[in-house]
């Protein structure tokens, strides 16, 4: 009797240990464009504050530790947000006029900013700059360069406007990769994160524009495969892309499109923005490996 006793003691033990594993620590990334969130004042996209609510509760539900977020007038805009963000902080550029681009962060996560990359503005007044910060969790230390590049919108109504709109997108990708190669080649640091709206998606057979980026030997598009949450049969023009280095620590499959078009109804869901966020998980346990 004490014998099978001590069996099954022995195996309770096995089996609560094999269904506690050690956790891993994780850092979540990622990147929503707010669709001309602006500060109440004769805003391009009037929002009620139910609607700021519901963008709030969408990027509360991400659990993100970082967001790049883009068309953000300025940082009363960014305020009226953060209302309803308990425990994030956050910055916005100014040389994007209405559309400036910045970084949602928690405060667990060290972030130094770092500030505007002006090199993207390959035009002035048509491209913006991009948002620069170093950031440190757990061993993961990196670069996180936020952009919003050229967009092929409904002003550009002719193919001349459509062709000069791609040609500035493809220079403001070239300008990305000679950033990435200069920071690569410069000093000890290797871990580089890309994340935005990149208005194009790497998948593009016909007219593509960020080859420079999707042929650099060193930067993976981790995002390439997700599909749009309002055309499905698009896929998605919001990126996470990483180097090499940083392309370790990626937990494979943690990439996706956070689609509340599916939660909400459609004219609820276009209050909140016309794009959805996009998410990828990094471990920040192992070692620096840079």
């Amino acid at each position: 009797m004490m014998r099978w006793l001590k069996l099954c003691i022995v195996a309770l033990l096995v089996g609560c240990t094999a269904r506690t594993p050690t956790p891993t620590a994780v850092l979540t990334v990622a990147t929503f464009n707010l669709e001309w969130l602006g500060d109440g004042i004769n805003d391009r996209k009037e929002r009620t504050e139910q609607d700021l609510q519901r963008m709030a509760e969408v990027l509360t539900e991400l659990n993100a530790d970082l967001i790049g977020i883009q068309e953000v007038e300025n940082p009363q805009a960014l305020r009226r947000l953060l209302r309803y963000l308990p425990g994030y902080e956050g910055a916005v550029g100014a040389l994007g006029k209405q559309q400036n681009v910045g970084l949602l962060y928690r405060r667990t996560v060290q972030v130094q900013l770092l500030g505007e990359y002006t090199p993207l503005i390959v035009e002035p007044g048509r491209t913006r700059p991009g948002f620069l910060a170093y950031c440190r969790a757990g061993n993961f230390d990196f670069y996180v360069m936020v952009v919003h590049l050229k967009s092929s919108s409904r002003y550009d109504s002719t193919e001349e406007l459509q062709q000069r709109a791609r040609e500035l997108r493809q220079r403001q990708a070239e300008q990305l990769a000679r950033w990435v190669d200069s920071l690569l080649h410069a000093g000890p640091e290797q871990d580089v994160l890309l994340i935005g709206d990149f208005n194009d998606t790497p998948k593009r057979k016909r007219y593509p524009t960020l080859q420079a980026l999707v042929e650099h030997p060193s930067l993976h598009f981790l995002t390439a495969d997700l599909r749009s949450c309002r055309y499905e049969r698009a896929y998605t023009i919001d990126h996470i892309v990483v180097t090499t280095s940083a392309l370790q620590r990626y937990k494979s499959g943690s990439a996706f499109v956070a689609n509340f078009y599916a939660r909400f109804p459609f004219t609820v869901a276009e209050q909140i923005s016309d794009h959805c966020p996009v998410v990828a998980q990094f471990d920040v346990s192992a070692p620096d490996n840079d």
